[in-house]
């Protein structure tokens, strides 16, 4: 399968008018997609933003002109129904053909509860997930009025009557064993998050394809993605430190737990050690650097890549693509 490079244009820490000149600029280098955080709250405090990812994607598919575009990753469960989520989409990839699509997910404390209070364990956000996954595509597909009565949702005779002429693709975000597994059993492709190259090798993607084989489907025809962060800098130090915004995400209690203050994120990602950030992350001071960081995560088996610029100068972390692209690619 040939390796995508997508961009994300992340919400939390950039203005939603700064994500959108970004898209446009990373367009215009080479990137074969763009993605956008679904988020309430960000994954850090200090100078963060959180813009509402459908509005924006709106105004980034008008902004451009072929690039594909998905949120990562949305949570269909909580303070959101997937009925509304698979209308929105449903929308979406009608006004742009072939250009939207939707990775989903069980969710973060910080999205869900400071809107619904509620935070179910992970084994039943998950059922609910995948319930979800099922109520869209029975509206994505069905000609006639659906009615469900679920475990979690219901349908009486609800009809999209907006819908593009094929099914948006689904990303599902799987992390764990079981996560993978679910990815591959019931998503399009597999959204992963940043993690040692040797799990996913071993772990994600053997989960993944097993849960794909098991349910009928051949999972060389679908996508292993990974978001992941990284940041360019001609100072290596100052280059990691690029991407302390993000390193609340390398610290398991941020998942495991009820964590749902940006303030409290924060305090935890300020302690995470630069060792831990660059084994999980990419690291470099210029395009070669780059490409190996890439390579390193390619070789575990990842084909499509949503990256997350972190840069001190983000610009420079945009066009330095111009060259790490077509060496990747190849």
């Amino acid at each position: 399968m040939e390796t995508k490079v997508g961009y994300f244009a992340s919400l939390e820490q950039y203005k939603p008018r700064e994500a959108l000149e970004q898209t446009i600029r990373a367009e215009n280098v080479g990137f074969d997609s763009v993605w956008a955080d679904d988020h309430f709250h960000p994954w850090y405090h200090t100078n963060a933003q959180s813009a509402q990812a459908w509005a924006w994607m709106g105004a980034a598919l008008e902004a451009t002109k072929k690039v594909f575009i998905s949120t990562c990753i949305t949570c269909p469960v909580l303070r959101y129904n997937p009925a509304i989520v698979a209308q929105t989409f449903a929308t979406l990839r009608q006004m742009y053909p072939g250009r939207v699509g939707v990775a989903v997910g069980a969710g973060e404390a910080m999205n869900e509860v400071p809107v619904t209070g509620e935070w179910p364990s992970v084994p039943e956000r998950q059922d609910m997930t995948v319930e979800a996954i099922g109520v869209m595509r029975q509206l994505w597909g069905s000609q006639e009025p659906v009615t469900f009565k679920g475990k979690y949702f219901t349908l009486d005779k609800a009809f999209l009557y907006t819908k593009p002429e094929d099914e948006v693709p689904l990303y599902f975000s799987g992390m764990g064993p079981k996560g993978a597994r679910l990815a591959g059993k019931y998503g399009d492709h597999l959204m992963t998050v940043a993690a040692d190259p040797s799990v996913l090798k071993n772990v994600t993607i053997p989960n993944f394809v097993k849960g794909a084989a098991d349910s009928g489907k051949d999972p060389a025809k679908m996508e292993r993605a990974m978001l992941i962060w990284y940041s360019v800098d001609p100072d290596y130090d100052r280059a990691i430190e690029g991407l302390r915004f993000w390193a609340g995400c390398l610290v398991p209690a941020m998942f495991k737990y009820k964590v749902y203050d940006s303030k409290e994120v924060e305090a935890h990602a300020n302690i995470v050690g630069h060792d831990l950030i660059k084994e999980n992350y990419m690291v470099a001071t210029d395009a070669d650097e780059l490409i190996k960081e890439i390579e390193r995560f390619k070789a575990a088996g990842i084909t499509h890549f949503c990256l997350g610029n972190s840069s001190p100068d983000v610009n420079r972390g945009i066009d330095v693509f111009k060259d790490v692209i077509p060496a990747v690619k190849e």
